[in-house]
């Protein structure tokens, strides 16, 4: 019996995760940096905790999934397959901060690019065969 290769990733979706989570990272940035001349929002718990905790860690996850966007395109596919894995968490990862740090128009946005990450990620991993 010969091991059987694992499924290949399709190329438009190791894209849509990589855009989804750049799309996702670059909004969490936008409304952190309108939001710092706010001082109502700005000097809460929830903003300070996204502006120095969250969002340099979703900075650097992001680098990451770009990097391994790169390797996937010459055909290294396991380190995608892995961030696409622990992505496809990111509600629970981002569980206790509340998206409405920069009010509640953003909170919409914001929980609408979070479930396109999640879901992306969900499709690459599918498509792995990653459960």
């Amino acid at each position: 019996m010969t091991a059987e290769a694992p499924p290949a990733v399709p190329q438009r979706l190791a894209e849509r995760f990589a855009k989804a989570f750049a799309a996702f990272v670059d909004e969490v940035r936008a409304a952190v940096t309108e939001t710092i001349p706010n001082p109502a929002l700005a000097n809460t718990p929830a903003f300070l905790a996204w502006q120095t905790r969250a969002l340099p860690q979703l900075e650097e996850e992001n680098a990451s999934i770009q990097k391994a966007m790169a390797l996937f395109l010459i055909g290294e596919e396991r380190t995608i397959l892995q961030l696409a894995s622990y992505q496809s968490g990111l509600d629970k990862h981002l569980d206790g901060l509340s998206l409405d740090f920069a009010g509640f128009d953003r909170a919409k946005t914001l929980d609408q690019l979070e479930t396109s990450v999640v879901m992306a990620a969900y499709q690459v991993c599918a498509a792995a065969g990653i459960p």
